[in-house]
């Protein structure tokens, strides 16, 4: 059964390639491997106005996480500064 939610292998490649272009390619800063991954969805999180609690809806950073694959450290990227945005319409 194919997840609905995944990132297709395309776009995780040109999600690398950016991340490459941009010379996103230090070693984890937890414990020093070079072997990382994609997770397998987006993560959009939410901008508040404040700390008086959750709000849903509203202003969002959509970003992809990279996964060490030794440690578990995660990292995201917003998709905006990688160009990886969908164009809005007009």
């Amino acid at each position: 059964m194919v997840n609905v939610n995944s990132i297709s292998q395309e776009e995780k490649s040109k999600i690398a390639k950016k991340l490459e272009e941009k010379n996103a390619l230090k070693p984890c800063p937890r414990c020093g491997q070079s072997s990382f991954v994609l997770a397998d969805g987006y993560v959009n999180e939410f901008l508040q106005s404040g700390f008086g609690g959750i709000v849903f809806g509203g202003p969002t950073v959509p970003s992809v996480v990279v996964v060490c694959n030794n440690c578990g450290f995660m990292s995201q990227h917003a998709l905006g500064p990688l160009g990886l945005l969908p164009k809005q319409g007009v």
